[in-house]
């Protein structure tokens, strides 16, 4: 638990009724590569951290899976739009490496917002570092060239690129399997 708390506490200091409260909410699992974690067309009530592993959060388009985001170690995947709306979600949540991941129920963070204020801001300033990654990844697909795609997250993640498969990340990076190995071959 102590990566999640430590996550937490970089955000803001955890006092100790808080830091309980995170400890009696959170369900630590191992989940195996493969697994899902969410499916598309129900409704999302569930967060999650990644202490180790990766996660993949993707989407279906004409038939083809679309990779929208990674979460690697220290990282949180959700399905946003569901779990803040209550709507179905169209995205999936699978493991693309064994994880050790801490879930949190949405219904157990909205009911303690009102009793551990700490909690609410800890909340808020997640989804404001979470904005902000997808404003980044947002301005990458914009105003940088496939190339430049994938050497930023070489950058960010150069051992976890060597265990995600290639058709993920191209499609993570919208470029063909092609295209990725040109570019790798580039090196």
């Amino acid at each position: 638990m102590s990566l999640f708390l430590d996550y937490l506490d970089t955000l803001a200091p955890l006092d100790q009724r808080t830091k309980a409260l995170v400890e009696s909410a959170v369900k630590v699992s191992v989940v195996k590569k493969k697994e899902f974690l969410h499916k598309a067309g129900t409704v999302c009530r569930k967060f999650h951290f990644v202490e180790s592993g990766i996660l993949r959060v993707y989407y279906y388009k004409d038939g083809k899976e679309v990779t929208a985001w990674f979460a690697f170690e220290g990282m949180t995947a959700s399905c946003i739009d569901s779990l803040f709306t209550g709507a179905e979600t169209s995205y999936y949540i699978d493991v693309v490496e064994d994880a050790k991941i801490h879930t949190v129920h949405y219904d157990i963070i909205e009911r303690s917002f009102v009793d551990y204020p700490l909690l609410e801001r800890l909340g808020r300033l997640m989804v404001t570092e979470n904005y902000l990654l997808l404003d980044q990844r947002m301005k990458m697909m914009v105003f940088h060239s496939a190339e430049e795609r994938y050497k930023n997250l070489l950058g960010d993640e150069p051992l976890a690129l060597q265990k995600i498969p290639l058709n993920y990340l191209a499609s993570y990076l919208n470029v063909t399997q092609e295209t990725l190995s040109r570019i790798r071959g580039k090196k």
